[in-house]
């Protein structure tokens, strides 16, 4: 992984012990943020936007699923992490972002 490959900052945070909607930041790193899909759903009477991609870290072996990355006042769930090759090098983090409109 190139250093200028990574030009956006994201948040990683994990949720507070002392409080199910409260989140923690862990981390303010340098990333790549790369959006894969994105789906609208009407749900009733609100459209949906349902967005999903990938974001790229230099290797954290502190992350786990439930925790969440901030992107530009963005909430990005994780829904999966990868480590390729178990080289130790980059996280590739998979992500799901809900937002209404």
């Amino acid at each position: 992984m190139k250093a200028g490959d990574l030009k956006q900052r994201v948040t990683i945070q994990r949720r507070s012990a002392t409080a199910l909607d409260t989140w923690t930041d862990v981390a303010t790193v340098w990333a790549s943020v790369e959006p894969l899909t994105g789906n609208r759903i009407l749900q009733g009477v609100l459209a949906i936007t349902e967005a999903s991609g990938m974001v790229r870290i230099r290797y954290r072996a502190d992350i786990v699923p439930s925790m969440r990355l901030v992107f530009e006042g963005r909430v990005l769930n994780i829904v999966g992490i990868i480590n390729p090759k178990e080289a130790k090098r980059e996280t590739q983090i998979m992500y799901r972002e809900q937002a209404i409109p």
